[in-house]
Order: C-alpha cells, then structure tokens, then sequence
C-alpha cells in the first residue's frame, strides 16, 4: 500500500514493517511471509521481536530477514513490554550494528532523496498492568514522561526531515483496536499518545501490541496510524512514504 502524501519529485522510501513475532513463537509466519516482500529502504519493527524476554531469539529474526532480503538498509525498532527491561542491553549487544534500536530516540534516515526522522518508543498505557504496578512503582511517571518525550522529539525531528514517522509498541487510538474488547484500551494504549499525534501530526504512526485488530488503519488528523501487528494482519506491512 503506497502512502501517498506529495508526488511531486517523484522522490519515495519504501517501508517495511512488523510486531509481535514473538521468536520463537511466530517465526516461522514470519519467515514465510518474508517471501512475498522485496528489499525495502528500511525496515521498521514495533517491539515484541522475542518472546519473554528471550533475548537470543532476536538472532534467528535478523538472520531470516538477512537470507532473504540482504543487509544494505536499516533496521530501526523500539522496544516491546516483552523485551524486558533488564535484558535490553544484553539485547542491542546481540543484535550489534544489525539494528538501531530508538528507545525515546530519534534518527534521521534517507533513500531516493527522502529524509525521514523516525522516532521511537515503547509507548504509555491508560492503565498499568498488575505486574507494571507491582514491579515498577513509577510506571505512571514513566508512562507521561514517554509521552512528553515523543511529543518534544517529534517537535524537534520535523525541522530536519521531509517526513516524520512514530515508531511505538502500544497504541495510540481505539480504532486500530477494534476487534478487541472496547474495554481493554486501557491495557492496549494510550490517550496521552492520541494528544501527542494529534498536536505533532506526524506522517505515520507505526505500532503493534494489540494482536486481535481487525481494523488495522485509522487517522488521527493528517496522521496515518498503521497497526503492524503479525498475528493482527497476517504478513509484514508494505508503505511508500513519498517526499
């Protein structure tokens, strides 16, 4: 699917995007459908590469996307609520120069003549999760400030790029929940994150998390917000961001 915003120049990067394989879990959908897709200019993961903090696992997912599509583009990801806290050093060490990982970063990338600032987050819940309450008891602090960072990097990232994409884990809408109980939102994403996009408008919006979508696409103002979930959409995501 092209994400035509200006085709003016001519000038696009073409997108490559998934969540939630959850290595080991759904590896083999994922390296089936890395069969139909062809080389992108980057290639975007919205955390819950592995499976419970497995982090070895993130080698087999590199190694599946290196034997089918090469190495010569980026890989940039945020993290997942599965790829734990304490085991996301031993995670970029393994992965090495094979992925950038934005974690409340931002980076500027380019292809065909497009510059495109990415920035990236895990993202914030309306609602903490048991575990969230019981093992960090600064969740609800964690979960503004990430929302007050995004805002600010989205801000300062604009200046210098074409285009602008946010890369996160959770949700920022209902709509790309839809197929799951309305009620569940709260554990799936965020309003602060709806407030960010809706104020910053960046060109797309990339997440995962919630594997029960049926809808997969919605707007937020100008925003187009992208559920990328594999277990939600069955196969890895294609977008053209033109200049």
């Amino acid at each position: 699917m092209g994400l035509e915003l200006s085709s003016q120049s001519g000038a696009k990067m073409k997108i490559l995007a998934v969540a939630d394989v959850h290595s080991p879990r759904f590896l083999n959908e994922f390296t089936e459908g890395l069969k139909r897709v062809s080389k992108p200019d980057v290639f975007l993961m919205a955390g819950d590469m592995i499976h419970r903090g497995r982090v070895e696992e993130i080698e087999g997912v590199l190694d599946a996307i290196e034997a089918r599509l090469g190495t010569d583009f980026p890989i940039i990801a945020c993290f997942g609520n599965e790829e734990y806290a304490e085991i996301r050093k031993s995670m970029v060490a393994i992965a090495g120069d094979r992925i950038d990982f934005l974690d409340e970063k931002s980076s500027i990338i380019e292809a065909d003549g497009v510059k495109v600032g990415v920035v990236g987050t895990q993202g914030s819940l309306d609602k903490a999760t048991n575990w969230q309450r019981r093992h960090i008891p600064s969740i609800k602090r964690i979960f503004q400030r990430r929302a007050a960072r995004a805002s600010s990097l989205l801000k300062n990232v604009r200046k210098k790029a074409d285009r602008t994409v946010l890369l996160m884990h959770y949700s920022p809408c209902l709509e790309t929940c839809i197929g799951e109980e309305t009620k569940a939102f709260a554990w799936l994403g965020s309003r602060k994150f709806y407030k960010v996009v809706q104020k910053q408008q960046p060109d797309l919006v990339i997440h995962g998390h919630v594997h029960n979508s049926s809808t997969h696409e919605a707007w937020i103002g100008t925003s187009l917000v992208r559920n990328v979930a594999l277990p939600a959409v069955g196969s890895l995501t294609e977008l053209d961001l033109w200049a």
